[in-house]
């Protein structure tokens, strides 16, 4: 651990390690100032498209000229508890900083810089920074596997193996994304992001994409020295938990899933054209609900505006019952324990409404579930520690940045709890 906590005079930011996991709280001491004094703390980072992001947070200083925005103990020192994610989940963009929020951008491993800045009214200032990491190379390897039609990155403890195993699924672009699965292993979990379709040489588009592909995921972690597939779990989020849960009630090798924004029903690809299934299996669309798209919302499609798409999925569900029951993702058939997390906003689609269903179904069957519901929380997908989305490009997730961050927080700590406890 890198320790900047020196005594010396004037004000100054000391951080305990520069260091940090993003899903754990960064331990910041703002020393030095003038007693009571009002600061901004200041943070700025920039994400992997280039956007540069900035929050300003208020502060008033203990009698001292003190604050701690940090868990740690404070050596006897008398400092108000603020949450520390906050000066980093309410950054927004510094070239729109009123619209809604957009998705911050975070597809590769490597660290985030984030320079933090305290500034008095009087000008007294003090600088320092950290960096924000989601795959910790000292413990973790990662490896870049690309096998025909299998595609996607493993990553695993460093030491003596097997390892439980999770598969992770992305949303609706379907390619791998490696952040939440690295973060995840740095938890003592082997983890495979692997992609679903999205290129070659797997399905381009999101239309009836064989689920075999997960079979032959299987066979790569079954040929792999560090992988334990009796004790597998996979995990996805908005289509990947669709997908998550629905390959979950097929295999019975399966023996953990979590599903966040999740659905209970397959539902129609989101291709244009005549409707079709989003999956099949063994050559065979699987049943699917249609969507239904009102005048409305087609004509926001057409001239490019933002859209909710909820309502679409809701008025589906609706006017096609008897294909709701014949695309209902029989979850009662899965195997072990289920975690499910959504937002009562959920802009996209009713994700709370499907995850409700799929308790219920559970809790019928006598299945193990446990289902973390956010009020106001808006669909929720991304990682900890980051300012959450409110809409990306055209597409709205809803619910406040600020509520589906702490959100997503919460929820990782608890995810992680629930895969190294159930593998």
């Amino acid at each position: 651990m890198d320790q900047e906590r020196r005594e010396m005079p004037g004000p100054r930011i000391e951080i305990l390690s520069r260091d940090v996991m993003i899903d754990q709280k960064a331990d910041i001491w703002v020393r030095g100032f003038k007693p009571h004094s009002h600061v901004e703390v200041t943070t700025q980072t920039v994400d992997d498209n280039g956007v540069a992001w900035q929050s300003v947070t208020p502060y008033t200083l203990n009698p001292q000229g003190c604050l701690e925005i940090a868990v740690a103990e404070s050596d006897g020192e008398s400092f108000d508890d603020i949450d520390p994610w906050e000066i980093f989940d309410s950054m927004r963009p510094v070239d729109d900083p009123e619209g809604p929020l957009p998705l911050f951008a975070k597809r590769t491993t490597e660290p985030l810089r984030v320079e933090i800045q305290a500034t008095a009214p009087d000008g007294d200032t003090a600088r320092s920074s950290l960096r924000l990491h989601v795959f910790d190379d000292a413990t973790t390897v990662r490896e870049e596997v690309s096998e025909g039609p299998v595609q996607g990155s493993f990553f695993c403890p460093k030491g003596s193996g097997p390892f439980p195993v999770v598969v992770c699924f992305g949303g609706s672009d379907g390619w791998f994304t490696e952040p939440r699965a690295a973060l995840l292993a740095s938890h003592g979990i082997a983890t495979f992001t692997v992609a679903y379709f999205g290129g070659e040489p797997l399905t381009k588009e999101l239309c009836e994409v064989p689920l075999e592909f997960f079979d032959r995921a299987v066979a790569f972690l079954m040929a792999h020295p560090a992988a334990d597939t009796d004790r597998m779990g996979i995990y996805g989020y908005s289509k990947g938990g669709e997908l998550a849960l629905l390959l979950a009630s097929r295999d019975a090798r399966i023996r953990a899933v979590a599903a966040y924004s999740p659905s209970s029903v397959v539902w129609q690809s989101p291709k244009g054209g005549a409707p079709k299934s989003s999956w099949t299996a063994d050559g065979v669309p699987v049943p699917f609900v249609p969507m239904h798209f009102s005048g409305m919302k087609l004509l926001k499609l057409i001239t490019g505006r933002p859209v909710a798409f909820r309502e679409v999925y809701e008025q589906g569900l609706k006017k096609h019952p008897d294909k709701a029951e014949a695309a209902r993702i029989p979850v009662e058939q899965i195997a072990g324990p289920v975690f499910l997390v959504s937002g009562t906003d959920d802009g996209v689609w009713p994700s709370t409404v499907m995850a409700d269903a799929v308790e219920e179904t559970l809790k019928t069957a006598g299945g193990a579930v446990t289902h973390l519901k956010y009020a106001g929380a808006g669909h929720l997908s991304t990682i900890p520690g980051l300012p959450a989305p409110e809409q990306m490009d055209t597409l709205i997730f809803g619910g406040s940045s600020k509520t589906s961050s702490r959100a997503l927080e919460d929820a990782w700590q608890k995810l992680v709890v629930f895969f190294t406890t159930t593998l």
